[in-house]
């Protein structure tokens, strides 16, 4: 088991909030990746996070002759996340939840890197690799690729056999991989 103490919940109103202990390996493998972020900041606090894109600038920004050069382009975006939802001081939420939740917001094609851009977390390219999407996502991924489709067609697509099954479950929450989908947008 290896265990990290990080801060993820919010005080308010002066109450001191905890530090959890979290188990690295009950957590998926995006997750994990958030985790080691968070621990390796200083106060082991959730703040910002480095996230870098799988594709280099020049496949992401159209006009990236303006403000990168050539070399600069070849490389993959990099920016920090702060997405973090509310985790109130005294909630009742296990932080492997919260966690998990937290992970799944962030685009499957972008990454965690770690606390600071140029110190990659330990589990950076098991991150790279969970390519699990929740319904959301994969309403969304199915949208920006020019197929919109509402949660009750999505639903009835699973349930009829005619889109791809979860790959697995992440408590109690769905999720399909990319290479499925990208597969489903293809038929």
């Amino acid at each position: 088991m290896t265990t990290v103490r990080i801060k993820l919940r919010w005080d308010s109103d002066d109450h001191e909030a905890p530090y959890d202990d979290v188990d690295l390996d009950a957590l998926s493998p995006r997750a994990r990746t958030l985790a080691e972020a968070v621990a390796a900041a200083p106060l082991q606090t959730a703040a910002d996070i480095w996230m870098e894109h799988e594709k280099p600038l020049r496949d992401t920004d159209p006009n990236w002759r303006l403000w990168f050069t050539e070399e600069q382009a070849s490389l993959p975006e990099r920016r920090p996340w702060r997405g973090w939802a509310l985790y109130p001081w005294d909630s009742t939420k296990d932080p492997a939840e919260y966690l998990e939740r937290e992970a799944r917001k962030i685009p499957p094609d972008w990454h965690v890197l770690g606390h600071v851009p140029d110190t990659p977390v330990p589990s950076l390219e098991a991150g790279v690799a969970d390519q699990g999407m929740t319904r959301d996502m994969v309403l969304r991924y199915l949208r920006e690729h020019g197929r919109p489709i509402a949660v009750s067609t999505w639903s009835a697509y699973v349930a009829r056999g005619q889109a791809p099954k979860p790959a697995r479950h992440v408590e109690r929450t769905p999720l399909w991989d990319r290479a499925d989908i990208d597969e489903f947008l293809n038929r």
